[in-house]
């Protein structure tokens, strides 16, 4: 009876461990350089560009989480460079993508600051 309690109470905690980390964001630096972030970065940059009067150029991913609701949020921050800008400034930006499991994209939330 005590190796079946044993056995039990390591699977309680093991299975804490994974549910714990249900529903929140997961660092993801080898999706840094990937084609389909790229490609993400590259929705949000025009979606910017609609809503904010916002237009970059020279994309630069510098981090992405991911988080598995009902599909996948891909939190992305990336750095740019404002078009026309003289004064050499960047854009940093962070922006939340919905891909649905029809792969349906939607802009969850969108912050720049240019510095």
């Amino acid at each position: 009876m005590f190796k079946v309690a044993a056995v039990f109470f390591m699977l309680l905690v093991a299975c804490h461990g994974l549910f714990s980390k249900a529903g929140s964001y997961q660092e993801r630096p080898d999706l840094i350089e990937d084609k389909s972030v790229l490609l993400l970065t590259h929705f949000a940059a025009g979606y910017l560009h609609t809503s904010q009067n916002l237009l970059l150029q020279d994309y630069r991913v510098i981090r992405v989480q991911t988080q598995l609701v009902n599909g996948m949020n891909y939190k992305i921050d990336f750095v740019a460079k404002p078009v026309n800008d003289i004064s050499g400034e960047k854009t940093t930006c962070q922006v939340v993508i919905h891909v649905s499991f029809q792969s349906v994209k939607s802009i969850l939330q969108t912050q720049c600051q240019t510095s």
